[in-house]
């Protein structure tokens, strides 16, 4: 009985699987169905915007005819054929590039001929960083547009978008730029000045549009080799007219320093002179003053001789004048040398007197013994 009852059972299970493994296929056919299905309504009544981009929708005809201002986010986005179309807008970094070196490239263009004030023609390399607005706003006190502006003003393609911006980014770097001249080139304050000019301009062009300029930069600029050339003979003009500014400068720098120099010798030789002239008018002085001392002098010498003189004269005419000859053979006597005088008594001044004046006779036995 129980064999019996376990035999059912596994009969009833047999068949249940059975009868669902005929069932499968058929759901998973319905679910591919479906998916299919709905892949088929949203190809046809939808559009996909991919990440990195913004769609914009565009009303053929009936309400809301036109492009509409509202940015639509990444995603599957409803769109029915004839009636409604989405145009994407990219929200990349991208770049317009002016250079001769890389032709042919997508955003690549030729290099910019700059024309300056003075006729000459620089080959500028440039590039352009953009990015467009994912909406209409406004941002670091500039208002802008949004997608919509841009696809309505400039284009709804790619190459569109590259052939305005760069038109308009050349016109206005030539605008800015040609107001350098040729030598202004190289001045870095100068060339930046223009360029960041132009930067602004394009931003203020640009942003209504939906364009958001991040940066210009000028990467290289060229002068062709005539233009090198001239620009060489104008340096060394310039060159040479300083040399010869600061050799005229110096030249009469120099001048300055020899007259300088000849007023010092001549002052000098003037001081030398004058000094040796006070000096002789000194030593002038001083023989004059000397002489007149000298002359002083000797006069009061004379004046006493002749004071003594008057004196002695004054004391012999009371005395004699035989005391006066007897005075002078005195200072006679003193130079005489050898023999003696006797018969004299030396303390009779009278006798002496006599005798040295002639008024007493000397015998010649006085002279036998004065011998």
């Amino acid at each position: 009985m129980v064999a019996h009852q376990h035999l059912d059972t596994s009969c009833s299970c047999s068949a249940t699987r059975a009868e669902a493994g005929r069932f499968l296929p058929s759901i998973i056919f319905l679910l591919l169905l479906v998916v299919g299905a709905l892949g088929g309504v949203a190809f046809v009544f939808g559009t996909i915007v991919p990440v990195g981009a913004v769609g914009v929708r565009k009303i053929a005809f009936g309400p809301g005819q036109g492009l509409r201002t509202a940015s639509l986010e990444p995603g599957l986005q409803w769109a029915f054929p004839g009636y409604s179309t989405i145009y994407q807008v990219p929200q990349t970094l991208r770049i317009i590039d002016f250079s001769s070196g890389e032709d042919g490239a997508r955003g690549t263009f030729g290099s910019l001929d700059i024309p300056t004030v003075d006729g000459t023609t620089v080959d500028v390399d440039a590039a352009v960083l953009y990015r467009f607005y994912p909406s209409v706003g406004r941002q670091d006190g500039l208002s802008h547009g949004g997608p919509a502006d841009l696809i309505q003003h400039v284009g709804a393609t790619d190459v569109q978008w590259q052939k305005y911006l760069s038109q308009v980014a050349e016109n206005e770097l030539k605008r800015s730029l040609s107001a350098l001249s040729t030598v202004e080139f190289y001045d870095p304050q100068a060339r930046e000045a223009r360029v960041h000019i132009a930067e602004e301009e394009l931003r203020k062009t640009l942003a209504p549009l939906g364009v958001q300029v991040q940066s210009l930069l000028l990467r290289r600029y060229r002068y062709r080799e005539e233009i090198d050339q001239a620009i060489f003979k104008k340096n060394l003009q310039e060159l040479e007219s300083a040399y010869n500014k600061v050799a005229g400068e110096f030249a009469e720098a120099q001048r300055d320093v020899n007259k300088v120099d000849a007023e010092g010798d001549v002052a000098i030789r003037n001081l030398e002179r004058q000094g040796m002239s006070t000096a002789e008018t000194i030593r002038s002085e001083g023989d004059l003053y000397r002489r007149e001392k000298y002359a002083q002098g000797d006069l009061l010498v004379a004046e006493a001789r002749a004071s003594v003189d008057k004196m002695r004269g004054d004391v012999l005419s009371k005395v004699g004048a035989d005391v006066y000859v007897a005075l002078q053979l005195a200072q006679l006597l003193k130079s005489l040398k050898g023999g003696i005088l006797t018969n004299l008594d030396p303390y009779d001044f009278d006798a002496w007197v006599k005798k040295l004046a002639g008024s007493a006779k000397i015998t010649p036995a006085d002279n036998a013994e004065a011998k």
